[in-house]
């Protein structure tokens, strides 16, 4: 079965990457090689657990100096696959600039539902705020990055009503998704969905293109230029729907990055867009 005019194989191209990237293996070789070493060379705190499911855990690089902008990011592999551990990398350099970096970690689908992998980062942002200052980082200059299922996952964050957990309506100073998809239904019409089981109640209900427009949080999005043209369409709407609270959301495309080679130049030193990131997330709320 198909969706919005596409055949199903058409759809399946989309919105998996695996398909348009063939090298997509290496790329996570590379980036597995990469932590590997980010981790041998950095202080950092492994698997520090915030909730009670057997991946609610967060490693934690923390800046020399206290009082630090923090970023926390979320990984990718659709809810269902990836792992904090093979996203070290992106560390090295913010940690240099003087950021402390944490990569969370959250149970993967079919064992808990996109809904809960989104109550787990919830949790996740909730124990970081109240324990803040272990981590050398400042409540002021709180931000969220996630690529791919984690663009989800912060768009969701940014949307969340946070008076219940830390007493105010947003801890964010920045919010940064990467290559996310942000209405879920056409993803019941791949074969992801023999792993993340959405229905079409479920799909809306995850969908931050449908959740409540986010106040309050400076955001840009973040999308390959090399990317399929759904992928591209994504961030533009979701753009254009976070901008009916009168802010300016930018769409920065990363010229000659793919789904995966994206990561590089954002969160690289040497990449295209790594100076913008730095900026935005250096800012006071």
């Amino acid at each position: 079965m198909g969706w919005g005019g596409f055949t199903a194989a058409e759809v399946e191209w989309q919105y998996n990457p695996r398909e348009t990237v063939p090298d997509f293996a290496d790329h996570f070789s590379r980036f597995a090689a990469e932590s590997e070493k980010t981790r041998a060379d950095l202080h950092h705190l492994a698997d520090i657990r915030f909730g009670p499911g057997p991946k609610e855990t967060m490693d934690v690089f923390p800046a020399a100096d206290p009082k630090s902008p923090i970023h926390v990011f979320f990984h990718g592999g659709y809810w269902r696959s990836q792992d904090k551990r093979d996203y070290a990398f992106i560390a090295r350099d913010m940690v240099a600039d003087g950021f402390t970096v944490v990569l969370a970690n959250y149970d993967l689908c079919p064992d808990v539902s996109v809904a809960e992998i989104t109550q787990q980062a919830i949790r996740c942002i909730a124990y970081i705020y109240d324990h803040i200052d272990d981590f050398n980082g400042d409540r002021n200059r709180l931000s969220i990055s996630g690529h791919s299922a984690g663009g989800q996952i912060v768009a969701r964050l940014a949307a969340h009503d946070w008076h219940g957990e830390i007493g105010d309506e947003s801890p964010f100073n920045a919010v940064i998704p990467v290559s996310g998809v942000f209405d879920l239904a056409p993803l019941r019409f791949t074969t992801i969905n023999n792993d993340i089981h959405l229905t079409e109640e479920s799909a809306a209900d995850n969908s931050p293109m449908l959740d409540a427009v986010p106040v309050g949080s400076n955001m840009m999005l973040v999308v390959g230029a090399l990317e399929t043209p759904e992928f591209l369409r994504q961030s533009q709407a979701y753009a254009a729907y976070c901008s009916k609270n009168g802010s300016n959301v930018p769409v920065h495309q990363a010229w000659g990055a793919n789904h995966f080679t994206v990561l590089d130049e954002l969160y690289v030193h040497s990449g295209a867009l790594y100076g913008k990131l730095r900026r935005m997330i250096s800012q006071m709320a």
